[in-house]
């Protein structure tokens, strides 16, 4: 929390230090504004299956690809995982706005292997060469934090501070 202590002598500039100290105290405007954009990143990340996140996801397996009988791509069974992250109505889908903070996501239990890859595709964007040991799941990345994602989110912040305190 942001606190302006202090004597001023302008009743002008007290009155714009309070203003920005109520803008700064409540964000949850912006932070709406960020998850509409992460909601409209995962969509665009499952569209390019990982390409607009900069991590292209492997391509499935022979033996997944049989199994979906062709039906569905990468990451795409029923469409509760992307559903879960980019519909904030849909089952799965975690969302919570307050003042100064967002939380959100999917509380899907298998997302998270799909995020950061598991048994021998822990960590690694593709599979490693045959034969493999094991099972395992490459890393498909789902949330990425791109640089001009960043921009923008920190633009939605100073947006809605510049836009409504008239200093």
């Amino acid at each position: 929390m942001i606190a302006f202590n202090g004597s001023i002598n302008s009743e002008s500039v007290e009155s714009s230090l309070n203003v920005l100290q109520a803008q700064l105290s409540d964000l949850s405007p912006a932070m709406e504004q960020i998850a509409e954009d992460i909601r409209e990143m995962e969509a665009e990340q499952f569209a390019s299956a990982g390409v607009s996140g900069g991590t292209p996801w492997a391509a499935l397996a022979p033996s997944t690809v049989k199994r979906k009988h062709g039906a569905g791509g990468i990451l795409v069974s029923s469409g509760a995982l992307v559903d879960s992250l980019t519909d904030p109505a849909a089952r799965g889908h975690v969302e919570t706005i307050d003042k100064l903070s967002l939380e959100i996501g999917t509380d899907l239990p298998y997302a998270g292997f799909q995020q950061t890859g598991a048994g021998w595709g822990f960590g690694e964007a593709l599979p490693p060469p045959a034969p493999r040991r094991g099972h395992g799941v490459p890393m498909r990345p789902l949330l990425v934090l791109t640089a001009d994602r960043e921009d923008r989110w920190v633009g939605f912040v100073r947006q809605q501070i510049n836009g409504n305190c008239e200093l």
